[in-house]
């Protein structure tokens, strides 16, 4: 797990501009690897040469970067956050036997050894970069697909000068990029390519679609000019010519029995020389791989459980996390939310560099400090299997017209009852039917405050309500549901130097599960019957059988009338002006009800993102 990046310019620049370059890319990622950092430089007459930085373990043969010299077209920057194989065997970049291609890596290939065998690679380094470095430079880039696992990489070809961009499917690990007349760069931090290019200016739409929705849409960059790689992104570094790569589709059914699948992915993702931890919600995903881990890991090994906690009985899930972690014989640290204050939500606006849009953003920050505190650095989470087996309720609500009967019938097993997915699909279809009830919806509390030039835009969420639940359940893991999730993960995991892993988010065997029907889920009353049926015996079976589904809870609006008053000079702040009319904000504020939850919905998210702004405009 590591930070990885590289810039490319049409004319060579001298060395000490590479440097500074090199460097403040390098200092933006630190927190994403803080064990290890590397450069190389690459001139026009096709001499490449590797440097060590300030935070470098000590390399043999390479000299600090401040010593380089002459003029140089391109270079490639590392940061190291070591998980497997501790040693110097893992430092980066790192060149192919043949001297011509050179790889910075970011993520876990869990079947490396696997590959290693099927190609007959002889590893030295006992990494798993040294394999998928043989892999793409031998076999071509697009044997990325065989890689099982999560990454974002970029595979240079000195020769030719082709950059190769490539992300997992799901996107558990980020890659930005930004280009111009004269040079090319990417990032793991968006961050750095701010600061190397100048970019600040906001893209309007998608400004609009995250304080209106709370949503991130994949492909629309909140800074114009920032732009994030989706799978895969072709670079002719000499030309700044640029095409997009895609993997193939998931097609197939299951190959496996669930419960196999479940166990291979979550013992591969065991797979580490640091400690493990795990979020626990409380719910079946989470405490499914809570279980899973411990048959494999045995009774004797420590493990170590992090939940959110709170005072307030609807967002409180203790009595079910005590559960799983005296079922599991593991240790059981908890966050009260209740006393996660302001500062943390600045923390995330400056440390993680996102605009928050609710609590629980803010919340799972604070769990992974947590976990960080008691020396975890592998830090597991259940993201998407909601979006493999069906547990979200407006699943239910799109297939209404067909699965009425059953909703009808098992309105007590359900996560919502007859009532509720018939409004919800109403409202689906009212959505995708009436293009003028989009007057009516900026009449909401998000849109009335936004300056007019933003309502011109078409909600996002409106622009998916003609999904059926299946077309709807590929979407959410493969585009913006998960991804948005996944982002978050990442962000708020890479501050504290934690590695997010996801048994259910990348593991493109288990994702054949998005080719069974939705209709298939659905057994015995319960959204989810698969995983429920493969977890028997793994997770105490009230949890198993839950169904009165939350995901991650927090009480967002008792946190928000907490703070009302230190977060009112930030809704009020001046950095919102070009977005709200302050007279707008200033008459909400003053009639503020602090019992409508959309209301004060509003008024965090408008906190929040003033207060990433003004972290923005101070960099």
């Amino acid at each position: 797990m590591c930070g990885i990046g590289g810039i490319f310019s049409l004319k060579p620049r001298p060395a000490a501009e590479w440097r500074e370059k090199c460097m403040l890319m390098s200092a933006k990622m630190k927190h994403r690897g803080p064990d290890d950092e590397g450069f190389v430089l690459f001139a026009s007459d096709g001499r490449a040469e590797a440097f060590l930085g300030d935070d470098s373990m000590p390399v043999p043969g390479l000299r600090h970067i401040s010593e380089a010299a002459g003029n140089f077209s391109g270079a490639l920057v590392h940061r190291r956050l070591s998980i497997v194989g501790l040693g110097l065997g893992g430092h980066q970049p790192v060149a192919a036997a043949d001297k011509q291609h050179w790889l910075v890596y970011n993520g876990e290939t869990f079947n490396f050894k696997d590959l290693d065998q099927l190609f007959g690679f002889e590893n030295q380094s006992g990494t798993d970069t040294e394999t998928v470095l043989k892999l793409l430079s031998s076999k071509g880039a697009d044997t990325v697909e065989q890689l099982d696992g999560f990454y974002a990489l970029g595979l240079y070809e000195d020769s030719s000068g082709l950059l190769r961009l490539r992300r997992d499917k799901t996107g558990v690990k980020p890659l930005y990029y930004a280009v111009n007349d004269e040079q090319f760069a990417f990032c793991s931090e968006p961050a750095a390519l701010r600061k190397l290019f100048g970019m600040k200016e906001l893209n309007a739409q998608a400004v609009f679609h995250l304080l209106a929705e709370g949503v991130f849409v994949p492909g629309l960059p909140l800074v114009d000019g920032i732009y994030e790689v989706q799978e895969g992104l072709d670079v002719n570094t000499r030309t700044l010519q640029m095409e997009w790569w895609f993997g193939a589709d998931v097609e197939g059914k299951p190959e496996k029995t669930l419960r196999d699948e479940l166990e291979q992915s979550v013992k591969r993702r065991l797979m580490a020389d640091v400690p493990l931890g795990f979020a626990l919600s409380g719910g079946l995903d989470s405490a499914g791989i809570v279980g899973l881990a411990r048959k494999s890991l045995g009774p004797e090994a420590e493990m170590k459980l992090f939940s959110v906690v709170s005072g307030n009985p609807a967002a409180d899930e203790s009595a079910w996390q005590k559960q799983v972690a005296d079922f599991n014989g593991a240790q059981w640290f908890k966050l009260n939310m209740d006393e996660v204050g302001m500062g943390s939500l600045l923390d995330v606006a400056a440390r993680s560099d996102l605009p928050a849009v609710g609590w629980n953003n803010v919340a799972h920050f604070e769990l992974c400090r947590l976990a960080a505190s008691q020396g975890v650095k592998v830090f597991f989470n259940g993201q998407g299997a909601d979006e493999l087996f069906g547990g979200y309720p407006d699943y239910l609500a799109r297939d209404f017209m067909r699965l009425w009967p059953f909703v009808l019938k098992h309105v007590k097993t359900l996560p919502l009852n007859f009532a509720e997915a018939l409004k919800m699909y109403l409202k689906l279809k009212a959505q995708s039917w009436v293009p003028g009830l989009q007057i009516f919806y900026a009449k909401n509390a998000e849109n009335n405050i936004l300056n007019k030039d933003y309502k011109q835009f078409t909600p996002f969420l409106w622009q998916i309500a003609h999904l059926g639940a299946d077309a709807k359940m590929q979407h959410d893991y493969f585009a913006q549901k998960l991804r948005q999730m996944l982002m978050w993960d990442d962000r708020n995991g890479m501050v504290h130097s934690l590695e997010s892993r996801n048994p259910f988010a990348d593991d493109m065997s288990l994702a054949r599960w998005l080719n069974v029907p939705f209709k298939e889920k659905l057994q015995g009353g319960f959204t989810k019957s698969p995983l429920r049926h493969a977890l028997k015996g793994v997770v105490p079976e009230p949890v198993r059988m839950r169904s009165d589904k939350r995901g991650f809870s927090v009480p967002d609006s008792d946190l928000t009338r907490l703070h009302r008053n230190e977060l009112e000079p930030y809704f009020m702040s001046s950095v919102l002006d070009d977005f709200s009319p302050r007279p707008k904000r200033d008459q909400l504020l003053k009639k503020l009800n602090l019992q409508d939850g959309k209301q004060l919905r509003t008024y965090f998210r408008f906190s929040a993102f003033a207060a990433w702004l003004t972290h923005l405009h101070n960099e």
